[in-house]
């Protein structure tokens, strides 16, 4: 059984990669601690998260560390 870690162990450990999180313990919408399902590049994530999409993990990216990776986000720009 994969044992729970903090996101701080998290952020350390993994400097700016995406991790998979099962069970997470949320504080709103920050991650506190959670089971490490999977660890992913910026490469990686949309393959990845779309294929788990239903399977209960959350999904952040790490910001230890200098970053050049992506943000993601959705958004609609409507011009008229």
């Amino acid at each position: 059984m994969k044992e729970r870690v903090s996101w701080s162990f998290m952020d350390e450990k993994y400097p700016n990669m995406w991790i998979a999180i099962r069970e997470p313990e949320m504080d709103g919408p920050d991650v506190v601690s959670g089971i490490i399902e999977a660890v992913l590049s910026d490469d990686e994530i949309i393959g990845y998260e779309s294929s788990h999409y239903d399977q209960g993990l959350r999904f952040r990216r790490t910001g230890h560390g200098e970053s050049n990776g992506s943000i993601r986000a959705d958004f609609v720009v409507e011009t008229t």
